[in-house]
């Protein structure tokens, strides 16, 4: 069974946050600017209890340096090339694009 859109949020959203190494507090005093409630809230989305509208999903994203659809990927996969695919430079970009849509090519055949 898929998992929920929150939950996906909630795991990304707890990744990004340890690969950065910022507490929740930390994190919510960032995007709230307020430690105490921002924690609070940090962690709500994580325990998939609150959800996050779409302005406070990209704000927590840039707060991480992450691309806002990292934190709604479902496959594990796909959420590490994107963060791969974000620390390339632009003719690098071009490059990864263009050798992975030629593979996806060669699938289709």
């Amino acid at each position: 069974m898929p998992q929920s859109t929150t939950a996906i949020f909630a795991k990304r959203l707890k990744a990004a946050r340890a690969l950065r190494g910022l507490s929740q507090r930390a994190l919510g005093a960032v995007v709230t600017g307020d430690k105490a409630t921002g924690s609070v809230r940090i962690n709500r989305y994580e325990q998939e209890v609150n959800r996050a509208d779409m302005d406070t999903a990209g704000a927590l994203a840039k707060a991480l340096d992450v691309p806002l659809a990292y934190l709604f990927t479902e496959e594990d996969d796909q959420a590490e090339l994107l963060l791969a695919f974000a620390k390339l430079k632009k003719s690098e970009r071009a490059q990864a694009l263009a050798l992975v849509q030629q593979m996806a090519t060669k699938q289709a055949k």
